[in-house]
């Protein structure tokens, strides 16, 4: 069961080469939630390499226009040698968008997830960088180029055994320089990551990327994570594929 995830990608994203396709909007800037959702009837299956040999799938579902959830499932040491530690358990996320944006109002959603990123810390009772648990988001389109976007929200994560449960901000936009291709930024304050037993320095954490649809089917995305080095000795390049599809 806990391999479904990797079976489940790879027998799908053949087939998304062949399919039309719309063009939906993101659902994240980088690691955190943004104010849209999947369309109705449709669905995505992910697939994140990070190192370690990590990997992490999920799939989303969107029930209807509003409301989406999805669960997820990883582990390190899945591309490489040594025995694959998975973490202890799966994943789960929902997102519920409050209000659709308009001319002069943003995009509201709120939502929970409970997927973290890099190892599970099995001591700590957490992932490297904590999951973002309950969360309030606002985002807004601009016509600037093919679209630019800008999110802003906070959460609260379960994942306090640190004893660190101070409420978080975080922050992002992505820029469509093409159809196809996106510039992706984004802030992770992590005020609930900075106690004195905690992983973060307190610089928080600065992510870049680049996202590539390709006939919005298939979307290819790559990232440079903590540049500001807040917990690790250099910066993570990590990968991510989401084939996208309707029932």
């Amino acid at each position: 069961m806990k391999r479904i995830w990797l079976v489940l990608l790879f027998g799908l994203l053949p087939s998304g080469l062949l399919a039309q396709g719309v063009n939906v909007l993101p659902r994240y800037i980088i690691d955190y939630p943004i104010a849209y959702s999947l369309p109705r009837a449709s669905f995505d299956v992910t697939m994140r390499v990070f190192p370690g040999g990590g990997v992490l799938s999920s799939i989303d579902v969107g029930m209807n226009d509003r409301l989406m959830f999805g669960v997820s499932f990883g582990g390190i040491n899945i591309i490489g040698e040594g025995d694959i530690v998975w973490q202890p358990f799966a994943g789960a996320n929902f997102r519920y968008r409050l209000l659709t944006e308009t001319f002069t109002l943003p995009a509201l959603a709120i939502g929970f997830d409970s997927q973290g990123h890099g190892a599970y810390n099995e001591e700590a009772r957490r992932f490297e960088r904590k999951s973002t648990g309950f969360f309030i988001v606002a985002s807004k389109n601009y016509d600037v180029m093919t679209r630019l976007s800008f999110h802003v929200g906070t959460n609260y994560s379960l994942e306090t055994a640190d004893g660190d449960r101070s409420i978080n901000l975080f922050t992002g936009a992505d820029l469509g320089i093409t159809p196809e291709l996106s510039l992706l930024g984004e802030y992770d304050f992590a005020l609930n990551d900075n106690a004195d037993n905690s992983l973060g320095s307190g610089k928080g954490y600065l992510n870049f990327g680049l996202r590539y649809n390709i006939k919005n089917v298939v979307y290819f995305e790559f990232y440079l994570i903590d540049l500001l080095r807040n917990k690790y000795e250099s910066f993570q390049r990590v990968v991510k594929l989401t084939y996208f599809e309707f029932f």
